[in-house]
């Protein structure tokens, strides 16, 4: 009422003019600034009214779109520019822009690895398009699996005849005459090698000790028997004892020694493997069976093509009567002084030792604690690849198949090679014996020098066969796989795996066939990637054409057995 009659307005006219007012009237407070100090009669100056403060606003818009438009401008001259002084350089580098600077280096992903799950768990899988096939685990340590009827009955008789084509040749470790050269290479002296053979540091060499290092000669497996045979003629144990001291094995002249293993005539049943075998090419250009015997296994373990594809050859294996194989690795440890041989010249290293990262050394008989890294002089490392001349000291090219050129040897000096995977197809129904065992399959621990307890050498598969933890029956058309190595958390390979400890019973009756595909892999997973690049490379440039003729069995291609 007050606020009325200042004005000379009546109250109900002043309530009708406060509810006209617009939405963004000014408060209260503005009115009571504008009329401070103001008397009775006065009239208030004019003062502009309070405006609302919002930042959306029509003038606050357009300034701010022309900000973003002229950012978006500069960024986009920018690109231009940087696009068109460039351009020259980007579209075809020139031999010096190439050289100043390599590219980034290739890269591969995890390797596939299949879990067990449990001993009998059973997984079916298509691997082929007209049926099923189911994977069973078998044991965990290793990671060994089967699968029945992976291969059919005209399969197998197919690649025995195959085989029997090309011709089979007696499977050797290490030639004799190539022994004792092997052994002029080593650097070690007797003390030294005593040392490294006294696991228990106990100052004797125990026969358990010895058996468990060396396997000698031109593949001769030793047994307690013929290692006191061969003490006793070279004098080297007088109390015959079978314990060697260290002053005794000091006294011991070692070409006594080399002198008794180049005469010693082995016999077939004394071999650390008594069997033939040959190589059936599977690449492009192999039989259409070859073939999809490869493409099967690409299938089965789930690896990249370009690993299954660049690994080597079939084997194809007979054991005739009285064949065996005593228990071994179909890999070694992976030691950073060794680079594959197939990776190694792509990668541009170089190393003291080199391997085919499969095929066995000749110098696999020498005791297995003498790797890289031991002195040793003249070694001839193994040179892998297609020839670029054939005069000594001829440079060589990325390898296609070495185990079909005749004119490459293997490695005088090497650890086994690198088998990530194993997979061994029965190609027969065996009347007696040839199973293959796992001596340690599961067991609790990994202990050398506990496969040989109380003159019982559970590798010895000719005598004690029947001893180890897991045996596989030969069974026309089965196939088993396991994995040589253990994971590295990185997805590649770690250490080998010492369970996948395996061989061939003794064959007591009849004939055994079986076919192996090793998967090779580089524990290098960067040189393992350059050398599948460079193989691409050399794929896309001159295709099939680019293999030599011994790289290829073309003679079986187009062959028709009736079986």
């Amino acid at each position: 009422m007050a606020a009325a009659a200042v004005t000379g307005q009546r109250p109900e006219t002043a309530a009708a003019e406060e509810a006209s007012r617009p939405q963004w009237a000014p408060p209260d407070h503005c009115q009571a600034q504008a009329a401070a100090g103001l008397g009775d009669g006065e009239d208030a100056p004019v003062r502009p009214l309070c405006k609302p403060r919002g930042i959306c606003s029509r003038a606050y818009f357009l300034v701010l779109m022309v900000f973003v438009h002229l950012y978006l401008g500069n960024v986009l001259a920018l690109l231009l520019f940087v696009h068109y002084s460039n351009g020259d350089e980007s579209s075809d580098p020139g031999p010096q822009h190439r050289a100043q600077g390599p590219g980034p280096e290739p890269t591969l992903g995890p390797l596939t690895r299949l879990e067990g799950i449990k001993v009998g768990h059973e997984r079916k899988v298509q691997l082929v398009t007209d049926r099923d096939h189911f994977i069973r685990t078998l044991s965990l340590k290793p990671l060994l699996f089967e699968i029945p009827g992976f291969l059919t009955d005209e399969e197998c008789r197919l690649i025995i005849h195959l085989a029997q084509m090309k011709g089979l040749q007696r499977s050797q470790i290490l030639p004799t005459e190539e022994y004792e050269e092997a052994m002029s290479t080593m650097q070690v002296s007797q003390l030294d090698l005593f040392r490294l053979l006294d696991q228990n540091r106990d100052g004797h060499l125990q026969l358990r000790e010895v058996l468990a290092q060396t396997r000698l000669g031109n593949g001769w497996w030793m047994t307690p028997e013929s290692i006191q045979e061969m003490y006793a003629a070279i004098k080297a144990d007088p109390d015959g004892d079978g314990v060697l001291s260290l002053q005794e094995f000091s006294n011991m002249d070692l070409r006594d020694f080399h002198k008794y293993m180049r005469n010693h005539k082995a016999e077939s049943s004394e071999l650390v493997r008594n069997s033939h075998h040959t190589w059936l090419y599977q690449g492009e250009g192999a039989h259409h069976v070859m073939r999809a015997i490869r493409q099967r296994v690409l299938r089965l373990t789930r690896l990249s093509p370009e690993i299954v594809e660049l690994s080597e050859p079939l084997q194809v294996v007979r054991y005739g009567e009285g064949g065996h194989y005593h228990a071994h690795v179909d890999s070694g440890p992976v030691y950073p002084e060794t680079i594959c041989s197939h990776t190694k010249l792509v990668a541009n290293e170089s190393v003291p030792f080199e391997t085919s990262c499969r095929q066995v050394s000749p110098n696999w008989g020498l005791p297995s604690i003498l790797r890289p890294g031991t002195p040793m002089t003249q070694a001839q490392p193994c040179t892998v690849g297609v020839p670029l001349g054939m005069g000594p000291g001829d440079h060589w090219v990325i390898p296609v198949s070495p185990w079909e050129h005749p004119q490459l040897g293997t490695c005088s000096v090497a650890p086994l090679p690198y088998s990530y995977m194993t997979v061994l197809f029965y190609l027969n129904n065996v009347t007696g014996g040839g199973e293959t065992v796992f001596p340690v399959a599961d067991n609790r621990t990994y202990d050398e020098m506990s496969l040989i307890q109380d003159d019982v050498d559970l590798r010895d598969t000719r005598r004690h066969c029947d001893k180890g933890n897991l045996r596989v029956k030969p069974r026309q058309g089965t196939a088993v796989f396991w994995y040589n190595y253990l994971p590295d958390g990185q997805g590649w390979v770690g250490d080998v795996d010492d369970y996948s400890l395996h061989g061939g019973c003794l064959v007591t009756r009849g004939t055994k066939w079986i076919a192996n595909n090793w998967i090779n892999v580089d524990p290098s997973r960067a040189r393992q990637a350059l050398f599948q690049q460079e193989m691409a490379r050399l794929a896309r440039e001159g295709g099939t054409d680019s293999q030599p003729e011994w790289a290829l069995d073309r003679a079986y291609r187009d062959a028709r057995v009736e079986l």
